[in-house]
C-alpha cells in the first residue's frame, strides 16, 4: 500500500529528527527548551504522537 509507504517515510523522518535534537541535548549542545523549540518545528509530528503537550515528558523520558 503505496499510502502506508509514504506514512512510514514520513514518521521515519520526523524520528530521526527528534532523536537528533534529542541527542543534542544528551550532549549538552543545546538546552531542554532549545530542544523543545526545535521538536515543535519537526514537520509530521502527530505522526509519531509528539505535541505542545508532551514534548518535554518526551525528552526528560529520553534523558533520562
Amino acid at each position: 500500500n503505496t499510502m502506508s509507504k509514504v506514512k512510514q517515510y514520513y514518521t521515519d523522518v520526523a524520528e530521526k529528527a527528534v532523536d537528533k535534537i534529542i541527542l543534542q541535548v544528551k550532549q549538552n549542545l543545546i538546552t531542554k527548551e532549545s530542544a523543545i523549540t526545535d521538536i515543535m518545528k519537526v514537520d509530521n509530528l502527530n505522526l509519531i504522537g509528539i505535541d505542545e503537550n508532551n514534548v518535554d515528558e518526551v525528552i526528560e523520558m529520553e534523558c533520562a
